[in-house]
């Protein structure tokens, strides 16, 4: 990790929650600009694969449940579920 990634990651973690979220919200429109489609499919895949488990974390059935109720919405007005392999989601090949 770069010095810069470091000392980053120092003032990160004396953010308040709605600064960061505002700082994110602030770098990722910029950074994802400069990602063509397969680096920016790659970039959201692996950020919520290796991030989702920390973002639950202490969250219970009903929370999480809960959670989901209130994304909901967002996810099916971005993704087009027509085309969404639904199944193939549930198959062995996808932990």
């Amino acid at each position: 990790m770069s010095l810069i990634s470091r000392m980053a990651q120092m003032a990160v973690a004396l953010l308040r929650p709605k600064d960061l979220m505002k700082i994110a919200r602030d770098a990722s429109g910029p950074m994802m600009a400069k990602l063509d489609k397969e680096e920016k499919m790659t970039f959201i895949k692996t950020f919520v694969e290796e991030n989702l488990d920390k973002m639950l974390e202490g969250l219970g059935r009903e929370d999480k449940a809960q959670l989901m109720n209130a994304l909901l919405p967002r996810i099916l007005k971005e993704f087009p579920l027509a085309d969404l392999d639904i199944l193939g989601g549930f198959s062995d090949e996808n932990p």
